[in-house]
């Protein structure tokens, strides 16, 4: 039993534990990973907050006005393109991106249509300005993936520490062990205080032979919920 006393392990329940170190570990890597994505996310924003208080400038107050495309080209879902424009005899230029839906690839010298601003004829858009990007889709799912992954981890660690809370240890023997990685992956079997036969795995670091006794905790509630005692 590798000197661990099932009498005395039940006496301390319910024990003092904490959040293990694989789930700490595991948090920490989500969290830089929620760090990288999150620096991008906020350039995004704020280029769309950007975009969008022009695009509300030009509807309320830009001029209508056909431009000369100087280059087009197509992307996944848009086509880019840069025109120019003349007002009061001064030449402008701009670029943008347009759904392809409402725009076909077009020659240089052809006109599309677009807004200006009248005291800054700089501030320009193709009226078919493509707002939607599917890459900050993506980055938002991405988002969504790695909190979905953090509440997995609190999860499965409240969980763990549930079990090494208030488990009853009972004695458990070794029905098998084979080599998982760095690691091995031991099968063992057991009977519950209720003498209900059960059977588990666990991740160890050390190779057990069959027939080992071995310390088992499991959950009065729910013995499917068992896992190795910890010395």
């Amino acid at each position: 039993m590798s000197g661990i006393n099932v009498s005395e392990a039940n006496a301390k329940i319910p024990r003092k534990v904490r959040l293990d170190d694989d789930t700490i570990s595991g948090l920490g890597f989500i969290l830089f990973l929620f760090v990288l994505w999150l620096i991008p996310v906020t350039w995004g924003a704020y280029h769309d907050l950007r975009d969008s208080h022009i695009r509300d400038t030009l509807l309320r107050e830009g001029y209508a006005i056909n431009a000369e495309v100087t280059r087009s080209y197509a992307g996944r879902s848009s086509v880019d393109v840069t025109y120019r424009f003349s007002v009061d005899g001064v030449l402008y230029s701009g670029r943008g991106k347009i759904i392809a839906n409402d725009y076909k690839f077009q020659a240089p010298g052809e006109k599309i249509p677009i807004r200006y601003l009248p005291k800054d004829p700089r501030i320009n858009q193709p009226v078919s300005w493509g707002w939607f990007s599917a890459w900050w889709a993506i980055f938002h799912l991405l988002g969504l993936a790695l909190l979905a992954a953090g509440a997995a981890i609190i999860i499965a660690g409240l969980r763990k520490r549930k079990l090494e809370r208030i488990g009853l240890v009972v004695e458990g023997r070794v029905t098998g062990c084979v080599p998982d990685r760095t690691r091995f992956k031991v099968y063992y079997e057991f009977t519950t205080e209720d003498n209900v036969w059960m059977e588990g795995s666990t991740g160890m670091p050390k190779e057990c032979e069959s027939g080992d006794s071995i310390p088992v905790m499991y959950l009065p509630s729910n013995p499917k919920r068992n896992d190795f005692y910890p010395d």
